[in-house]
């Protein structure tokens, strides 16, 4: 029976990890029609007013290409700013997992010193937790489920269980080490909900959607008087904002997408 349960979990988080990358395929897929549909709206848009503002469609504006380079410029500054505040949080991400993961790991050890009975109920105890963290709050943090969600509850009561069962020990000065770290754990385990909801603002994205869309439409202005090379340009500016866009969408959440943090330390502890 406890086979087949953990077949059905496995089962369940394959599925879930699926449903995210498919998901993830959609969205990277749908940046690049936007960006397509964006520059045939703004050529439309350049060939419509720059005969009403008294220029020919067939002579150079007198605009400088130099804008071009400071919007561009401009958005890889964006880009690269984003792009370190990912890395940081990835980083983050994956140290509160070993963290956690080692914390767990020696708590099971220090777990010797106590009596028969509690040990054996703390070890339960720490082992349903890592159940709990694997087959709930991983499929969770891949949802980006806000920290307050009461679906976390799951894994922490049994955490917590484990804290206030050494607590009420007699000698508890005895049993120190071991209850720094359930209270490591604890403070590993917010640490990495906390990284699994971290990414990009709302207000960097709007930065470098304005900064993108701008550059886009100086290289459509600055090549209107040749209409196959303003496509040209504009179609290659597309596929190399859509690539920037596409690399961080996929690492803008740790724990979402095929390349994310797995609970690969957590399942190692729960065969032991």
């Amino acid at each position: 029976m406890l086979l087949s349960y953990e077949r059905r979990r496995s089962s369940g988080a394959t599925c879930s990890s699926c449903s995210i990358n498919c998901r993830w395929r959609r969205c990277s897929l749908a940046v690049l029609a936007l960006s397509v549909a964006a520059c045939w709206l703004l050529i439309g848009l350049a060939r419509f007013a720059i005969p009403r503002l008294g220029y020919r469609l067939d002579e150079p504006l007198p605009i400088r290409d130099s804008i071009i380079n400071t919007c561009g410029g401009l958005f890889a500054l964006i880009v690269a700013f984003s792009a370190a505040g990912i890395w940081n949080d990835a980083v983050s991400a994956r140290t509160a997992v070993q963290r956690e993961a080692d914390a767990v790991e020696t708590a099971l050890t220090l777990s010797v010193v106590l009596p028969e009975e509690t040990r054996s109920e703390l070890a339960n105890g720490l082992q349903a937790y890592l159940h709990e963290v694997v087959a709930i709050d991983w499929p969770a943090m891949a949802r980006s489920t806000p920290l307050n969600d009461e679906i976390f509850d799951k894994s922490e009561k049994h955490l917590l269980g484990a804290i206030q069962l050494v607590s009420r020990q007699n000698a508890v000065a005895a049993y120190a080490p071991l209850l720094n770290q359930l209270l490591e754990i604890r403070h590993a385990r917010l640490a990495r909900l906390a990284a699994s909801i971290a990414g990009i603002t709302w207000a960097q994205w709007c930065a470098m959607w304005l900064i993108s869309t701008a550059t886009m439409l100086s290289i459509i202005i600055c090549n209107s008087h040749a209409f196959r090379m303003q496509i040209v340009a504009a179609h290659l500016y597309v596929v190399v904002v859509s690539a920037a866009y596409f690399v961080i969408l996929a690492h803008d959440r740790p724990f979402i997408g095929r390349i994310s943090i797995q609970p690969t330390a957590f399942q190692g502890l729960m065969t032991r």
